[in-house]
């Protein structure tokens, strides 16, 4: 049997507020998912009974951008070993999605030794991912080295690649899985946080996995409990490990987690603006000393954290106002932030504090982001981690000058990676013009929030580029 082609797309994503605080339940965090997607396109593979059935997945963006997997069926029990077919090349992301799902839907009989087809599937990912040698290029940039060897702008391509994947896998060999239903991106959710947690080594927060399937959210993590009993397949021809891994797998998966996913978006008017400076940073290595600071340093290493937790909480609650007042009060919304776009973010506070519910919230959002760089700051200092290291402090100081700028922050995990900023939509053109000082350094990314997270596309809108 040969299926039709189908296409799914995950998002990128940049953490606004919830830096290093995210890996704690108690902690609320503001992920906004972007323009930038990654994509799987999913096609059968003709093949004959008496073969081990394959899925090969191919990034043609990359040099050496193939790696193919063995299927292989225990004689004991339903687990399915993924194994690759040249062990020389490994892709911990893609074969960590292909044994968890493979095996999830092996554990629910969704797949079984007699009924299992091979499958090619092809990736692409938005170039917003990766730095670029110059502006004008294809919709799909190609490289001239493999993609470990290509910088990264720290969207979360590994969680949306996972996620991605495994929406085609679940989507090519369930036919009840449907990408739009709430009990399948649950499902989905589920299986992509197991899948990265596993090609990681390690639990992380999983907040870029969230985001890939739900979109723009406020986060609170799942308890890593959920994930850390099953990091790991069975290595050896053990049937009696074989099935408690099938059964954990299982059990784990459709059980529901303790984790916060509620929407919440960047309101009408305003704007996500993204800016590569080329850099990158090693963020295992920064949170190890972010948690030995905390756990060092004391009464000023609390206090720092606690309020940080609560400028966190600051942001979210005006966005989550403005959002409100955009659509309770619109024309009076849309013509205070036609003004503000005028103003930097030092005269928004000002004239924000005087003009009325909507002026307060622009107030509050500026504030708010100006206190959470404050902290992140302390942490830098107290930590040594470059969180906010002293070239993006000048960055984004010189960025809050500029007319329309509500304020920026380096998301996430920190470091060098891209500069985010909330800016109002009708000043994004003379932002970007802007070019005096440590602005000419900057390179603006072609992406945009989007809120929506993991979808189905038509797949003649991306195999039209290959």
């Amino acid at each position: 049997m040969v299926r039709s082609t189908q296409c799914f797309s995950a998002p990128g994503k940049a953490l606004l507020a919830g830096g290093y605080l995210v890996l704690d339940a108690e902690n609320s965090s503001f992920v906004t998912a972007l323009s930038a997607r990654i994509y799987a396109l999913t096609s059968s593979v003709e093949q004959s009974e008496s073969l081990t059935p394959t899925v090969t997945v191919t990034s043609p963006q990359f040099k050496e951008g193939e790696w193919s997997y063995s299927l292989n069926f225990s004689n004991q029990s339903n687990f399915i070993s993924v194994s690759p077919t040249d062990p020389s090349r490994k892709n911990p992301f893609v074969s960590s999605a292909l044994t968890t799902v493979i095996n999830y839907l092996a554990s629910t009989g969704a797949i079984g030794k007699t009924k299992i087809l091979s499958l090619a599937i092809t990736i692409l990912s938005d170039n917003a991912y990766h730095s670029q040698p110059n502006d004008s290029m294809p919709r799909f940039n190609t490289h001239s080295l493999p993609i470990n060897a290509v910088p990264k702008t720290g969207l979360g391509s590994s969680a949306a690649l996972t996620t991605s994947i495994v929406a085609a896998l679940m989507s090519f060999y369930d036919c009840n899985f449907q990408v739009g239903a709430s009990e399948s991106k649950s499902i989905l959710h589920n299986l992509a946080q197991v899948a990265h947690c596993n090609a990681q080594g390690k639990v992380g927060s999983g907040f870029d996995v969230a985001s890939a399937v739900y979109g723009s959210i406020t986060y609170r993590r799942f308890a890593p409990t959920y994930v850390s009993s099953i990091l790991q397949a069975p290595s050896s021809a053990d049937s009696s490990e074989e099935s408690r891994y099938l059964e954990s797998l299982k059990s784990t998966i459709e059980s529901s987690w303790t984790v916060n996913t509620k929407p919440c978006a960047i309101s009408r008017g305003l704007r996500l603006l993204m800016g590569d400076v080329s850099g990158g940073s090693e963020t295992p290595s920064m949170v190890q000393m972010v948690q030995k600071w905390r756990k060092e340093g004391g009464e000023s290493a609390r206090v720092v954290w606690k309020s940080l937790g609560e400028a966190n909480e600051k942001l979210i609650k005006a966005m989550v106002g403005l959002g409100e007042q955009a659509n309770t009060d619109a024309s009076g919304y849309d013509e205070l932030i036609s003004k503000f776009a005028q103003l930097n973010s030092f005269e928004m506070i000002s004239q924000g504090l005087n003009s009325g519910k909507i002026g307060n919230l622009v107030a509050e959002v500026v504030k708010a982001i100006q206190e959470i760089r404050s902290l992140l700051r302390a942490m830098t200092a107290g930590s040594g981690a470059q969180i906010e290291p002293a070239e993006q402090t000048v960055l984004l100081d010189a960025c809050s000058t500029l007319p329309g700028v509500l304020g920026g922050v380096v998301p996430g995990a920190g470091g060098y990676d891209a500069v985010c900023l909330v800016v109002c939509e009708s000043a994004v053109d003379e932002i970007v013009k802007a070019k005096s000082g440590v602005l000419s350094a900057v390179k603006w990314l072609d992406l945009r929030e989007e809120a929506s997270g993991v979808r189905e596309e038509d797949p003649e809108s991306v195999l039209k580029y290959l």
